[in-house]
């Protein structure tokens, strides 16, 4: 009988690389799909394949890999002053969108921007395991290869930037440019926490991902390990300023954490001249205390956001993402923002969050808070 071969895991290039060395030492063969050797901050990452026997034998090795390192410090502390906005960038068409959007906001608010591109170096990403890594001539080629693409991939992404940026005339900010190597969400993670932005702003292709790439995605990896709000900008989102994102929609579960991701989204908005729209999606057969808890929520709202337009609403739904998508067509909704919570990384592998789903399903943009 021929052996069953499944899909693993999602990951970016070099960690599948590193998983397929400590494979192969518990006898575990795989293979790699979707192969893609120079990668940006935002890739979809490789398909690391296996034969369906040795999953048991295999799950271990993954989990060693990407232990889960929830930190449990002091809550993030929302500043009373903007004054950084972090924008990781591959150099793609949706990194230009995420670009327009990050110097708009940036002038509007007079912050600073750090335009951010890792790329990928095989001599650092192999050092953990030098008795396995086999060097070659080819291998520093391919190294001075990889660092000038990304060296020319950021001297024209700075000149598209700077060009947007002189159009604020007066309001014009400052703009850093930083280029470093290593695996892309964990540069992006370490920066952030080093920089302290108020924001980051990242590109992604957004509706029709294929659910297989829900675990490998550089930019759901970064909203997992991020403390501060990730606005996620999809590939297929028409930007056309500011001024024209009217509505916005919170989705709320009723939970304790909304008061604090509220609060920080009114801190968003207050340059803006935005409605807040926020909803519950339940069942059709919602509950009359959904109701109760809903008029609560509406109430808080009006009295802590006086100076901005509030909405509250139940969306009969069975299927969440289905009863957003829909209300967001009918009531012409710029932007969605949630909470997340952080999960296990093998949870996140066996069931992708809604979150990570919506990010590629939604052609809206998305502002994700942290619970």
């Amino acid at each position: 009988m021929e052996k069953k071969i499944i899909t693993f895991v999602v990951l970016s290039y070099e960690k599948a690389q590193i998983l397929k060395l400590l494979l192969e030492k518990e006898d575990v063969e795989c293979f790699f799909e979707h192969q893609n050797l120079i990668q940006g901050a935002v890739s979809l990452g490789v398909s690391v394949k296996i034969f369906e026997d040795d999953f048991t034998k295999a799950l271990p090795v993954l989990e060693s890999l990407l232990p889960e390192k929830i930190e449990e410090k002091d809550e993030v502390k929302v500043k009373d002053s903007i004054n950084r906005i972090l924008l990781p960038v591959d150099f793609s068409d949706y990194s230009r969108k995420a670009a327009d959007f990050a110097i708009d906001m940036a002038q509007s608010v007079d912050a600073e921007i750090t335009v951010f591109h890792t790329f990928y170096d095989p001599m650092i990403n192999s050092l953990p395991f030098p008795d396995t890594f086999m060097y070659n001539m080819d291998t520093e080629d391919m190294i001075v290869e990889i660092q000038e693409k990304a060296e020319r991939g950021m001297e024209e992404f700075k000149k598209y930037v700077e060009q947007k940026n002189s159009e604020g005339g007066d309001k014009k900010v400052k703009v850093n440019f930083k280029l470093t190597k290593g695996i892309a969400e964990e540069e992006i993670s370490n920066f952030s926490k080093k920089y302290e932005p108020w924001l980051i702003v990242m590109g992604t292709r957004g509706k029709d991902r294929k659910s297989i790439d829900l675990i490998g995605s550089v930019t759901a990896e970064v909203i997992d390990m991020s403390k501060v709000p990730v606005l996620v900008i999809p590939e297929d989102f028409n930007y056309t300023g500011l001024e024209n994102i009217r509505k916005i929609l919170y989705t709320t579960s009723f939970d304790e954490a909304d008061f604090r991701s509220l609060d920080i989204l009114e801190k968003f908005l207050r340059p803006l001249d935005v409605k807040i729209v926020c909803v519950h999606v339940e069942s059709k057969k919602h509950s009359r205390w959904d109701e109760v808890k809903m008029d609560g929520l509406n109430e808080y709202m009006k009295k802590s956001f006086k100076h901005t337009d509030v909405e509250c609403d139940l969306i009969d739904s069975d299927d969440f993402l289905e009863g957003i998508e829909q209300y967001v067509k009918e009531h012409n909704i710029d932007f969605i923002s949630l909470t997340s919570k952080r999960r296990s990384f093998v949870s996140r592998m066996f069931n992708p969050s809604i979150t990570r789903k919506m990010i590629f399903h939604s052609t809206t943009p998305m502002l994700v808070f942290h619970a």
